[in-house]
């Protein structure tokens, strides 16, 4: 009698896991579209804060830098509407070298290599110290900026930033993300500039050929 209630109980507790996974995974099928078009969402309106010209974003593949003090994530090419144009880039760079461990900019550049805005996406520093990295009056010293930047104590000069009191480190932190991003945006357009040429090269060879065919049919004649 008492094998007959557990496998009775049992096998109730079967049915009901049973049913329950079932719920969790309509649930999981109905949600998840809805989940990464919201993250997609999100993620343009973000890169959009850094570079507010483009309008489209479009992953670019990863460039090899050497040396990097930061590890690129990501890198998207910003298009401007309605002309369809490049008008910039968005690099997401990671620095292992936080006072607390990792830090993640996002790193707005536009077609002229300049930094446009820089957000922190990820951090761990100290509160009211590295923490305030996010803060404008740090975060907007990188505005401008076309080439690799010092970090500094006291006052900035060109091409150096000042650093947070009682926070270097993570000021470095968050400066090598923006070197690197900046690095790699300048690759990303030099590489676009070299694919461009090639396909104007190929257009004019194959205009010179369709050309000296048409000029030799004509001699035929």
């Amino acid at each position: 009698m008492l094998n007959k209630e557990v496998l009775t109980v049992s096998l109730k507790l079967f049915v009901i896991t049973a049913i329950a996974a079932l719920c969790l995974a309509v649930v999981n099928k109905t949600t998840k579209p809805v989940i990464a078009e919201n993250n997609k969402q999100t993620e343009i309106r973000l890169q959009q804060e850094v570079l507010p010209e483009a309008a489209e974003f479009m992953t670019g593949e990863l460039p090899k830098l050497d040396n990097a003090k930061a590890d690129i994530e990501k890198i998207s090419v910003g298009i401007s509407k309605p002309d369809g144009k490049v008008c910039g880039y968005v690099v997401v760079a990671t620095s292992h070298e936080g006072y607390g461990g990792d830090v993640k900019v996002m790193v707005g550049i536009d077609s002229e290599f300049k930094v446009t805005r820089i957000k922190i996406m990820e951090s761990s520093e100290t509160a009211g110290l590295g923490a305030n990295a996010s803060k404008s009056e740090f975060a907007d010293q990188f505005v401008g900026a076309d080439s690799a930047l010092s970090v500094v104590k006291g006052a900035a000069k060109e091409n150096e930033i000042s650093a947070i009191a009682s926070a270097t480190i993570t000021s470095r932190a968050v400066t090598s993300c923006v070197n690197t991003a900046l690095d790699a945006a300048k690759q990303k357009g030099q590489n676009a500039q070299i694919e461009e040429t090639t396909k104007k090269l190929e257009e004019i060879k194959q205009q010179t050929a369709e050309q000296i065919s048409k000029e030799e049919g004509g001699e035929k004649k």
